[in-house]
């Protein structure tokens, strides 16, 4: 059973998955691990027919913890501010609006349905007033199990509460001394003396209380989370004692999930710098693949992430799958199915007339799109959605200008541009004129011509290839040649190799 559909099998009743993010820099490509394995449980539960629900807290009352190394020096002055009480690094409006933002226009384009819930507005409309009362009242017993499951000692008097001081406008420099529903009375070390209302967006609970707080508060059942958070003694050991013990409440079904790691780099993280933003991705590789890409690995194992050739070998691995389902669907086990389906932005969708591979040949060949549509529909057996694969050819030209190898890029040379041959490779050649007015003009016969002059020539067909990748783009290696062959049209390969021949 496909790991998704293992993990909601049994549940029963109305279900919440909620899954979150602190806007503290670009919500990169690792961070789309966490909502997607959300929505896939979403989608897993709704598919049982329960009654089910999808959240995505962003947790903008986080202090600025430091200058990450993407900010300029003049954030100095707010570390310690909430995120959203800080001016974006570009443009007007607020420092978690402008992380947040491109990401919930991922989610739209991912087939991300999740209510986005920023946590400035639980704290401001009242309904994280009741979880911070009681966490206030049972402050002893929180302070015990933090001890206690975490292996740290708390120092000093502990009140579950951050205050943001209204004087400085900081959230990390305030300490409560004493409580009364509704009011924290605080100390700022700027000196000022003040009281927050736990009823607004006055002061925060420390993440490790106001994490189970939520699940209290918005009756969370079902939430992914990584390892880090899972790790023993970790905020999720705490949380589920806080949960049970504190509020009351069964805390969620939990699914760790493992990093992806940037090949060649290691483990994404925002504060580093070491990051592909989330919407810098969306704008090179089809929504589905990136579905694809969380679906197909356990989340108990990290994905490899390689922006270059491994989009590639990726998006022959999903079309593949995708032409079984599309069809007969023989060869698809139970998990394979599932994938597909769970990836599909639109389940109604036609196939397109070429795969992704392919495409970013024909980009390379033609200059505008309508050439390229032209060319696909000299080949394509079925129809296709014109608007939708006009993104197709988007993706696999900023794939190219972005993230491509160099093997992969190449310049078809012009019709008459000297290249060195000698005798038997003009012999090669005059093959495969012999009979190319005749021959049909299609991937398949021009692969399989190369084959019969390789065994007529007793020479490996693949340095047939390279003949004809050296006559075409300079180069020793290329794309699929029949296909490519054909694409360049008839007549353009036949002056092509006769210049050659000619020596001209």
């Amino acid at each position: 059973m496909f790991w998704a559909d293992a993990l909601v099998k049994d549940l029963s009743g109305p279900q919440r998955v909620s899954t979150g993010i602190s806007p503290s820099g670009p919500i990169h490509i690792g961070n789309m691990r966490e909502i997607l394995t959300g929505d896939l449980l979403y989608k897993a539960i709704a598919k049982r027919e329960l009654e089910a629900d999808f959240i995505y807290l962003c947790d903008d009352m986080d202090p600025l913890r430091k200058v990450y190394p993407f900010l300029s020096r003049e954030y100095e002055k707010y570390v310690g501010y909430p995120l959203k009480n800080i001016p974006a690094p570009e443009g007007s409006g607020k420092y978690s609006d402008y992380y947040l933002d491109p990401f919930v226009r991922v989610m739209k384009e991912a087939n991300i349905p999740a209510r986005v819930i920023k946590t400035s507005d639980l704290y401001d409309s009242g309904m994280l007033a009741q979880a911070c009362d009681i966490a206030i009242n049972n402050r002893d017993k929180i302070k015990e199990i933090l001890e206690t499951v975490s292996g740290r000692k708390i120092e000093g008097d502990f009140y579950p509460y951050e205050p943001l001081c209204e004087k400085c406008g900081r959230i990390n420099t305030t300490t409560v001394v004493s409580y009364s529903y509704p009011y924290a009375e605080y100390v700022c070390k700027c000196g000022y003396h003040g009281f927050a209302d736990v009823r607004r967006a006055e002061g925060k609970m420390p993440w490790r209380v106001e994490w189970p707080a939520k699940w209290f508060a918005l009756k969370v059942t079902v939430e992914p989370f990584g390892k880090d958070h899972g790790a023993p003694g970790g905020s999720y050991d705490t949380g589920k004692r806080i949960a049970r013990e504190v509020f009351g409440i069964d805390p969620p079904v939990p699914l760790i999930y493992e990093r992806i790691i940037l090949k060649g780099k290691g483990a994404m993280h925002s504060s580093t710098g070491l990051a592909i933003a989330a919407s810098e991705i969306m704008e090179v590789i089809p929504p589905d693949l990136l579905r694809y890409m969380i679906a197909r690995v356990n989340p108990g194992r990290h994905i490899d992430f390689d922006p270059g050739m491994g989009i590639l070998a990726l998006a022959d691995e999903l079309e593949k799958l995708q032409d079984a389902y599309f069809g007969n669907r023989k060869g698809l086990d139970e998990d394979q199915t599932a994938m597909v389906e769970y990836s599909l932005v639109n389940r109604d969708r036609k196939p397109y007339p070429v795969d992704f591979r392919h495409l970013v040949t024909l980009v390379q060949i033609y200059r505008t799109e309508d050439e390229i549509l032209r060319a696909v529909r000299m080949s394509a057996t079925s129809d296709f959605v014109e608007a939708d694969f006009r993104k197709e050819i988007e993706y696999a030209k900023r794939w190219l200008e972005r993230y491509a190898p160099d093997s992969v890029k190449f310049r078809i040379l012009p019709v008459d541009h000297a290249v060195e041959v000698n005798d038997n490779d003009r012999a090669i050649l005059a093959e495969f004129m012999k009979d190319i007015d005749a021959m049909p003009w299609n991937s398949e016969s021009i692969h399989n011509k190369v084959y019969e002059i390789a065994e007529k020539f007793k020479i490996s067909p693949e340095s047939v290839f390279t003949l004809f990748y050296r006559i075409f783009i300079g180069k020793d290696r290329g794309p699929r040649l029949g296909y490519f062959l054909f694409n360049l049209g008839r007549d353009f390969v036949e002056e092509r190799i006769r210049n050659v021949i000619s020596g001209h």
